[in-house]
């Protein structure tokens, strides 16, 4: 079945709008689909919205990012709307993302790369700006010939104007999702850089904290790589979900849509609560 369950909007890291990303899932013959925008849900009436006037079905998403020393990222399915806590929750992650970005740019114009708090703000539409949004204006001012550049010379962990991000412990992130009545899923596992076993350990103490399912169907992982997830997949007991993690001219290598396996698509959909925002 051609999905898409991991997807970025302005509304955080990546640059089509939710308009915009509907319009190309409909013209993909993709049949199912959630944006899942990092540390908020401002955009999903929208896309639930739109995607029922295109005859495509919708879920609610999300995607938390998680305190470890590698990435880890939490995506949350079928939140229900009125858990405010969760609102609150994502409101102050986001809160702090702004902190963390004000800390960047006064480095940056300690090193004569001359960006405001007011100038980012108002060059972006979305609720959760980030890195990627600061090396846009980088490139665009000439600072620098490209964002992966950008990020090299400043922005990345060895970056001149790196500050580390305030995270929400794992536990906390899965609690969080499984608290708005939502299915915690570790999105691509293998961005954790551990190695099959340490994998499995890592999983199983998230499991413990209610963690429910695993990005097996990657975009841009191989095959034999999303065999094995399977397998591991399989024996925890989680269900198998998939996405490209789109995030437009943020990741241009990126297409929107995903072939997964309607057995596993099945299992997903079985998995969400019974107010789900799923449109049929």
């Amino acid at each position: 079945m051609f999905v898409d369950f991991h997807c970025h909007s302005d509304h955080s890291d990546g640059t089509d709008s939710v308009a915009a990303i509907v319009q190309k899932a409909a013209n993909k013959g993709i049949s199912i689909l959630s944006v899942t925008d990092h540390d908020t849900l401002a955009g999903q009436n929208e896309a639930r919205e739109l995607c029922l006037r295109a005859g495509i079905k919708y879920i609610r998403g999300v995607e938390i990012s998680c305190d470890f020393h590698e990435t880890l990222d939490v995506l949350g399915y079928g939140m229900v709307f009125e858990a405010s806590s969760m609102e609150e929750e994502l409101r102050q992650l986001r809160l702090k993302r702004d902190l963390r970005n004000t800390r960047i740019l006064s480095r940056l114009r300690s090193l004569g790369v001359q960006i405001t708090d007011e100038e980012l703000e108002s060059s972006f539409p979305g609720e959760s700006l980030g890195r990627p949004h600061i090396a846009n204006l980088i490139v665009r001012k000439g600072y620098s010939d490209s964002t992966e550049n950008a990020f090299k010379e400043f922005l990345g962990k060895d970056g001149k104007a790196y500050v580390e991000k305030e995270k929400l412990s794992i536990k906390s992130a899965i609690e969080l999702i499984l608290s708005a009545g939502g299915v915690p899923v570790l999105a691509h596992p293998l961005s954790m850089m551990l190695d099959r076993k340490e994998t499995i350990e890592i999983i199983r103490a998230m499991i413990r904290y209610g963690l429910k399912g695993m990005e097996v169907f990657y975009k841009t992982y191989e095959e034999t790589t999303r065999e094995e997830l399977f397998e591991i997949s399989g024996n925890l007991g989680l269900i198998a979900t998939g996405g490209s993690d789109y995030h437009g001219k943020h990741k241009k290598h990126l297409e929107l849509g995903i072939d997964i396996p309607d057995s596993a698509v099945s299992r997903f959909l079985e998995s969400l609560p019974a107010d789900n925002g799923l449109n049929y």
